[in-house]
């Protein structure tokens, strides 16, 4: 064995972290340890504290059962492509469920209820909700809810009033649309200071979904019973006028069908409730997280002053 090999254990041994040694520092410094602890624990919770709570109203959702026009459609277009006609369709080539899953987040579903029910003030400039009065304060150097107005002082592109594309942004954050893949399930939550703004918006957004879905395929078929129309005016085959009578017949019962059903694309399954509880922040979870970074942070410190610098002499922190 060689003079290398004999030397080799020794410095395995000498390189090696004494855990008595690593518990002996840690202890010495136990008071750096819990102040440092302390005092991020104090900062997350005064963090915490600042933060505005945020109430979730949640809906469960399942897609209506409507007729489908497209499959109706394409048992007779190969018929009538035959005899040179182009049979008219839906012009968004969408189920009701997934036109309606698309409109729920859209610009189009938000200037509707900016222009029916003036949602503005609440969803961009609504600071803190009051639970002994269950009312909302403004920030007043955005909206002056006495003479409910809007004051504040922004550039161009920017206006007084903030348009659908400026307010979309807090309309993005505030709703959540998600579709269990497996049983076609839609869950939809709603963000909101207020737990009964969130309540009233699940039950608008629901609303004016079905509505706007119900009115496109209204148009649509109003648009494809005029096109059928002209087509019987002019073709010279019987069989296909059978065909556009009976297309006709189809799509005016698509259409009283959107104009009954208040729910035409989707059915609520679990309507929404007001919470009553916060959904965030978790203010436990935030001062506890502060707590852990501080102890981790105070760990490395003594560490790095014993180890990193060789300060054998200084052991203690506060020396």
């Amino acid at each position: 064995m060689t003079d290398n090999e004999r030397d080799l254990p020794k410095q395995y041994l000498n390189d090696e972290l004494d855990l008595t040694e690593l518990v002996n520092v840690l202890w010495i410094n136990k008071l750096f340890l819990a102040a440092c602890t302390g005092l991020f624990s104090l900062i997350s919770i005064i963090y915490s504290l600042t933060l505005t709570n945020i109430y979730t109203a949640e809906t469960t959702l399942a897609p209506s059962a409507s007729g489908d026009m497209n499959s109706n459609l394409s048992q007779y277009a190969g018929l009538a492509s035959m005899a040179g006609i182009s049979l008219p369709g839906s012009s968004s080539g969408m189920s009701d469920k997934d036109l309606a899953l698309s409109l729920i987040k859209s610009k189009g579903l938000l200037q509707r209820l900016i222009d029916k029910y003036d949602i503005l003030p609440d969803l961009v400039a609504s600071e803190a909700w009051n639970l002994t009065s269950n009312s909302i304060s403004y920030d007043s150097d955005l909206y002056d809810d006495a003479k409910n107005v809007w004051v504040r002082n922004v550039k161009p592109p920017f206006k007084l009033i903030p348009s659908t594309q400026e307010a979309y942004e807090f309309f993005d954050k505030a709703i959540a649309v998600s579709e269990s893949k497996k049983t076609g399930i839609i869950s939809l939550k709603v963000d909101h200071l207020s737990p009964e703004i969130a309540y009233q918006w699940s039950l608008l957004l629901i609303q004016e979904v079905n509505e706007y879905v119900a009115d496109m395929r209204i148009k649509e078929a109003q648009l494809s019973i005029d096109y059928l129309n002209d087509q019987i005016r002019i073709t010279p085959y019987p069989e296909l006028r059978a065909l556009f009578y009976e297309l006709i017949q189809q799509h005016t019962q698509s259409m009283m069908l959107a104009k009954v059903r208040p729910e035409y694309a989707l059915t609520t399954i679990d309507p929404p409730l007001t919470p009553e509880k916060k959904s965030r922040p978790q203010k436990f979870a935030i001062s506890f997280l502060g707590a852990i970074f501080g102890f981790i942070l105070a760990i490395s410190i003594t560490l790095v002053r014993r180890y990193g610098f060789k300060n054998s002499n200084k052991i203690n922190v506060f020396n």
